[in-house]
């Protein structure tokens, strides 16, 4: 289901403030997004810039007349990312994107990290496919790795295996149940050639749901209810 536009507008609103580096991740919404965005800072007068994290993000901030940013430069305060699968540990899987590698820079990057995904999509345990960016350089022996894991599948495009911007190719593998997140990480990332996966662990701060009403669940409220759990067991004391 679409974000409406008065669910983007009051999320500018709300997290959007004027000297901020922000940064999109590539999605369904994200043109939304910034075209709010562009209004903001217009009607407003703000100085306010964006990582492009891609050539489609880059050329919509041009059209836009939008400040960019680099990385080098400065930090992210602030990043909206899209994510296909989100579990309530914060953790994300991210499928669609021009470049792994780079996503996974601006999430580590980002003072804060809100992820917007549909209700439908939040879930118990994180499962199903997981991209896989790799060198091009024997992609094979990799791709041969990786099935351990699970049926892989090179990404293909018109027919060709799938570049991400940064030149590398994606490798999806199906993972019917995962056990450990941070095992499944350690594993990928120990084969040598992959060079990033599409699975965050950790990295959001905020979680936006949507499917005709709104819910946003916030780490910090997660802590907070984690540790009146631990209390009443009396596991930690104040």
């Amino acid at each position: 289901m679409a974000l409406k536009e008065e669910t983007v507008e009051a999320l500018i609103a709300k997290y959007i403030s004027n000297n901020m580096v922000l940064a999109f991740g590539t999605g369904s919404h994200t043109e939304k997004f910034l075209k709010k965005l562009a209004f903001k800072i217009e009607d407003e007068n703000l100085e306010i810039s964006v990582v492009p994290t891609s050539k489609d993000i880059a050329g919509i901030l041009s059209a836009l007349e939008i400040q960019t940013a680099s990385l080098n430069e400065r930090e992210i305060d602030l990043a909206i990312e899209f994510a296909d699968i989100v579990d309530p540990g914060f953790n994300y899987i991210k499928r669609d994107s021009s470049s792994f590698v780079r996503d996974k820079m601006v999430a580590q990057s980002a003072a804060e990290l809100i992820v917007v995904t549909d209700q439908e999509n939040y879930v118990k345990r994180l499962h199903g496919c997981i991209p896989f960016e790799i060198c091009v350089f024997g992609w094979k022996r990799t791709l041969m790795q990786l099935e351990k894991l699970g049926e892989a599948k090179l990404r293909e495009r018109k027919g060709r295996p799938f570049k991400t911007e940064t030149n590398h190719y994606v490798v999806d593998v199906q993972v019917d149940e995962i056990y450990s997140l941070d095992e499944l990480e350690f594993q990928a990332k120990d084969v040598p050639g992959v060079l990033e996966t599409g699975l965050f662990i950790g990295y959001a701060d905020r979680v936006l749901l949507h499917n005709g009403r709104l819910e946003m669940k916030s780490r910090l409220d997660y802590s907070k209810q984690n540790r009146l759990v631990a209390e009443e067991k009396g596991l930690i004391t104040l």
